[in-house]
């Protein structure tokens, strides 16, 4: 670093972990209105459960936890009233029965689409003035920076329980870890 230049960790301007949890935090808001304005009665927190257990069923709350990043208690909290709106079913693993295994209901899945179609609607937004190639190459770049941080926290041996069994990204038909 040249002695005029600002650490990208004091600066707002050009820090990439500021600029990506900028972005998710203001998507989040802007789904979660949406959301709520569509009369859905979810939060972010919510769908990100449903997205996980549509795509992995069967998982366990701590599973869920890790992978939604909330605290297990946080994650009761959303298994909890899901099922009590009848979007998930819950039942004790055959093996480990205090261990409950979740799975999205019929009504689940309908709700979790509506929502899909009102995130997808945003996200389309918020994308506007990106070419088709530049919006392949803004994921293909993420993408880049998820392998890289995933690769180093192997090497770090950072607690990533489950982290080869998490859902991973599709950029063009291919599957990328």
């Amino acid at each position: 670093m040249q002695p005029d230049q600002a650490s990208a960790c004091r600066s707002v301007e050009g820090n990439l972990g500021y600029a990506i949890k900028q972005a998710h935090h203001l998507m989040r808001a802007a789904i979660e209105n949406r959301v709520r304005a569509a009369g859905l009665g979810m939060t972010f927190p919510h769908m990100a459960a449903l997205f996980l257990l549509s795509e992995t069923p069967g998982l366990s709350g701590a599973q869920l936890a890790r992978w939604a990043m909330v605290t297990p208690q946080t994650m009761n909290q959303i298994l909890t009233r899901l099922e009590a709106d009848g979007l998930i079913v819950r039942e004790p693993d055959p093996e480990h029965g205090r261990i409950l295994r979740a799975r999205v209901t019929d009504l689940g899945s309908q709700e979790f689409e509506r929502g899909c179609q009102l995130a997808d609607a945003l996200i389309e937004e918020a994308q506007a003035g990106l070419s088709a190639a530049e919006r392949g190459e803004l994921l293909r770049l993420l993408g880049k920076c998820q392998d890289n941080l995933l690769h180093i926290a192997r090497v770090e041996k950072a607690p990533l329980e489950d982290i080869g069994a998490m859902p991973i990204r599709r950029v063009g038909g291919k599957q990328s870890r």
